[in-house]
């Protein structure tokens, strides 16, 4: 991905190793083959990595955006790595266990609401801390780890201001390998079984969009 620097370190299945040292310049950093899927993958990170703030980015994203200007406006690498170390600093300054960006239709920001302590982040998803575990599943372990910092710490660090542009499922290698629609089923499915009416399902012509409706805010 174009937005990170050479010193980034990009983590690969042991197998696929050669192929992203063709594809990156940066420093290749192999996991064991047999972790598999999203949520055993990012335990590993939390286990292997001594760090007390490890943000995770996908490698699927095209271009990320300020919204707060009168136009969005595409960020490039050095503005990039700037916003990523101000969002860790204030979420960990808020005692935020887990932080990201806005998610939601480039069109649907609101100048009146640059963040948000609710709702779920993916993408790019930072994590203040080893307070929490993600579930071992293939995909949708994001949601469920917002989940638990709302059950318990009652709010996550998300910065509407900004955006991260990606091609959702598109890429080969790492967690697509195990993409089924059986098991990608089963991970929404399992998901609602443990969180009930806090989640909402929305079908789109393309996707299944997963929503929060825990509310954090007093009704006036």
């Amino acid at each position: 991905m174009r937005l990170l620097p050479e010193w980034v370190e990009v983590l690969v299945p042991e197998s696929e190793k050669p192929g992203y040292e063709e594809k990156y310049n940066n420093p290749i950093l192999t996991v064991p083959d047999e972790i598999e899927g999203l949520g055993m993958l990012r335990n590993w990170v939390l286990d292997n990595f001594t760090e007390e703030t490890v943000i995770m980015i996908d490698d699927d994203i095209n271009y990320f955006y300020c919204l707060t200007d009168e136009n969005a406006r595409q960020v490039e690498q050095e503005e990039f790595i700037q916003v990523l170390i101000n969002t860790a600093v204030m979420a960990n300054d808020a005692g935020a266990h887990v932080f990201g960006f806005f998610q939601t239709d480039i069109r649907k920001y609101k100048g009146y609401d640059p963040f948000s302590l609710n709702g779920w982040v993916g993408c790019i998803i930072g994590v203040n801390g080893r307070k929490y575990r993600f579930r071992d599943d293939y995909f949708k372990v994001d949601i469920d780890f917002c989940l638990q910092c709302l059950l318990i710490d009652r709010f996550i660090w998300m910065d509407n201001r900004y955006y991260a542009l990606q091609s959702r499922d598109n890429n080969t290698g790492g967690n697509s390998k195990f993409r089924t629609e059986d098991k990608y089923n089963e991970s929404i499915d399992s998901l609602f079984r443990k969180w009930g009416k806090c989640l909402k399902l929305r079908l789109t012509r393309s996707q299944k969009c997963i929503h929060i409706t825990t509310s954090r805010r007093q009704s006036l």
